[in-house]
């Protein structure tokens, strides 16, 4: 009995060890998506609040497995506990039940309330936008997100309307992404920015995130779209400071000048006539 005793005070107290390490080392590490936005700094931190609650659930439950498949076999009871004791114990399983719906209730409401507000406004939109002034720092500058087999193209309506094959950002500018896609289903995933819409034809998915952080980072399609799906990401994206992307947006407004009489109106929808035309831009 003695060594069943010690065998439970150790499994509780290595679980005690493993919870509280487990919690320290998820508070000092780092956390994917990452602070390269305020959108990813936030989901990081409803990330690291759901593994935080979460971890001493799952290692207590890794405790009790192996107290159950290793201490009762070193360490068996003295006495067979009788079958009405095991079912009869109400008290435990009140506490059980009660401890892990309030665990479970608390955490779907918490990721689902800050999910909400993390991803504001998805929509259609049938009509043209208007070009609007260029963009401040409390303006959010637009940048239309075209999906196609099998690559993105980026619009700036703010700049006239000028398409490119590589999406450059301002650092610390608010940004509205407007997401669609000219033939199947694709997505959308900046995953330094915490951004991941899906592109759906005849659709308008707008997302918004402040990138933070100066750098070139990846974006990719996570929807299965046709043969070459794996093929659908791009190294290139960038993160810069307010000057070098006035310079790249004049760069790219000179280069594009020679297309953009074939480029069609620019719209947060594309279709029928509407299309651009195959061929007229690639990257």
């Amino acid at each position: 009995m003695r060594n069943r005793a010690t065998a439970i005070r150790v499994v509780v107290i290595v679980w005690i060890v493993a919870a509280v390490g487990g919690d320290v080392g998820l508070a000092l590490g780092p956390i994917p998506p990452g602070q390269a936005s305020d959108l990813a700094s936030s989901e990081s931190l409803v990330i690291l609040v759901l593994s935080v609650i979460a971890w001493p659930v799952f290692s207590g439950v890794l405790a009790a497995l192996f107290f159950t498949l290793v201490v009762n076999r070193l360490a068996p009871p003295t006495a067979e506990v009788s079958a009405d004791a095991l079912r009869g114990n109400t008290r435990v399983q009140t506490t059980w039940i009660a401890t892990t719906l309030v665990i479970v209730l608390s955490l779907a409401v918490y990721g689902t309330v800050e999910l909400a507000i993390d991803q504001p406004g998805a929509g259609i939109s049938t009509t043209s936008a208007s070009l609007p002034m260029p963009a401040s720092q409390d303006q959010p500058l637009e940048v239309q997100v075209i999906a196609q087999q099998w690559w993105f193209t980026y619009r700036y309506p703010t700049y006239g309307g000028i398409e490119t094959a590589q999406l450059v950002l301002p650092v610390n500018q608010k940004i509205e992404f407007h997401i669609t896609s000219l033939d199947v289903i694709h997505s959308f995933w900046f995953f330094a920015l915490g951004v991941k819409a899906d592109a759906v034809p005849l659709n308008d998915n707008v997302v918004t995130a402040i990138p933070t952080q100066v750098g070139t980072y990846r974006v990719q399609c996570s929807e299965l779209c046709g043969l070459w799906h794996g093929n659908m990401t791009d190294d290139t994206a960038m993160v810069v400071s307010t000057s070098d992307f006035a310079t790249w947006i004049q760069q790219q407004t000179t280069l594009d000048a020679p297309v953009m009489k074939y480029l069609p109106p620019y719209s947060h929808i594309y279709a029928g006539s509407n299309l651009p035309q195959p061929g007229v831009y690639a990257p």
